[in-house]
């Protein structure tokens, strides 16, 4: 059996195409359209619906991500066009999923997922994301074509549950060695197939002229097959492994999380346009605008894969991709209620209204110290087992706060509470960084250092 090879990341770093910027256009559209499931429901069914929606929706934009990630200048417009065009079905599919527009959901899925893999040939295997070669996780899909009423988003959530093990679970070395048994099977296949149409035409050749077109067909197959690459000396003998260039990875991570924070301050406006502009409407303008400023602070500026003040690469591709998700998730809910408290800033939000937004904003943080923590434990150092406290208690205080206090809070006053958590983070961890700067250059910084 050969072994197999491995495809070096790009050395030189490079920044996000025009196709790959054109491609993101869609979750521009998309973001806003998958936080109406939020506002539009008030019941866990709607949350989980929006989960399995957002999750399908990310989990498309990843094949095709990693797809102009890993092929880099070589990667072409058709195959961004085909991921728009799938990407834009489903989101013109969300609000009427409740009324017959999920099977078209489902099978723009499915078609985005097969057209995800075609330009990934036998011999190549893309280890930081196998799922885009795997097709499990999309049979419960293709099942749910023939279910009916919300038992069909069952079979999603199935099948992007599965998806989601197999990217966490797929060990590399046995992903290469799986993928060069079945080549070299392939392979010994094509090679036999080959032999057989060789002494197929040898033997029609020996015997009548009248054979002699039966064998110029079978030739003339067989220079074609050549021709493909499929057998002859042209057959790949190792598998190639493909890996992620981690630096223009973080920027599109980046960028998709930008455009999330842009849809929190869109339904902003689009909420204070419509308001009452009085001194409530300033005082919940201002701190919904601190908040998305300090969660832009927590995952893109200091912050990778949308986990808060995460530096690039300290965690495996495969695991910024799964915490991408879920802190994505997060931020489109919180921006789904920013909305709903601008546009009423002096009433007292209802109980789901409170528990989306505080729940997602703890979701972000608890995931964000659950990662560093991680980091921490694992020989991090003391920066990271401290970030994983102030996120921890960030997560916890605030949100549990509004949460108890509910009803004797107006919503402008919630998000005031929730943006001054994050705030404080913020201001913590840059206070912490400016004296392990000025340590590390010999220099003494005071504490009230801002």
């Amino acid at each position: 059996m050969s072994e197999p090879q491995t495809a070096s990341a790009v050395e030189e770093e490079r920044h996000a195409s025009w196709p790959e910027l054109f491609f993101d256009l869609v979750v521009v559209a998309g973001a806003g359209l998958l936080a109406h499931l939020i506002e539009d429901g008030d019941g866990w069914s709607s949350l989980f619906l929006f989960a399995v929606a957002f999750g399908a929706f990310w989990m498309i934009w990843t094949c095709f991500t990693a797809y102009g990630n890993v092929r880099g200048d070589d990667a072409r417009l058709p195959t961004f066009l085909v991921g728009m065009a799938v990407l834009s079905v489903m989101v013109a599919a969300v609000p009427g999923i409740h009324e017959g527009h999920a099977q078209a959901f489902a099978i723009a899925y499915v078609v985005g997922r097969v057209a995800a893999a075609r330009p990934w040939h036998g011999a190549t295997v893309v280890v930081d994301l196998p799922v885009i070669q795997a097709f499990t996780g999309v049979l419960p899909w293709i099942v749910s074509f023939w279910v009916d009423g919300d038992a069909k988003y069952l079979w999603w959530a199935a099948g992007l549950t599965i998806d989601l093990l197999q990217l966490l679970r797929a060990r590399e070395d046995k992903l290469l060695e799986g993928a060069q048994e079945r080549l070299d099977h392939v392979a010994e296949r094509r090679r036999e197939q080959l032999a057989a149409h060789e002494e197929r035409a040898r033997r029609d050749g020996a015997e009548a002229p009248a054979m002699s077109a039966r064998a110029r067909r079978r030739q003339r197959r067989i220079d074609r097959l050549e021709k493909a690459g499929r057998v002859g000396r042209q057959i790949p003998t190792s598998i190639v492994a493909l890996r992620t260039d981690n630096v223009h990875l973080a920027e599109r991570f980046g960028l998709f999380t930008l455009i999330l924070l842009g849809e929190g301050l869109i339904q902003m406006l689009n909420a204070a346009s419509g308001a009452e502009w009085d001194r409530m409407l300033v005082v919940a303008w201002a701190g919904a605008f601190a908040l998305i400023v300090a969660l832009w602070n927590l995952a893109v500026r200091h912050g990778s894969a949308g986990v808060a003040l995460l530096a690039h690469g300290a965690i495996p591709v495969r695991v910024q991709w799964v915490a991408h998700l879920v802190t994505s998730l997060a931020l489109v809910a919180v921006a789904a209620v920013l909305g709903v408290v601008l546009a009423h800033p002096a009433r007292t939000l209802e109980e789901h209204e409170v528990l989306v937004l505080a729940g997602a904003l703890a979701l972000y943080l608890l995931v964000s110290a659950t990662v560093h923590a991680v980091l921490a434990r694992r020989g991090g150092g003391v920066e990271d087992g401290r970030r994983a406290a102030w996120l921890a208690g960030a997560g916890v205080i605030a949100p549990a706060v509004v949460i108890v206090a509910r009803e004797s809070l107006s919503a402008a006053a919630v998000v005031c509470v929730l943006a001054a958590a994050a705030l404080l983070v913020s201001v913590v961890d840059r206070r912490a960084r400016l004296r392990l700067t000025g340590a590390r250059d010999g220099r003494a910084v005071p504490a009230s250092t801002p």
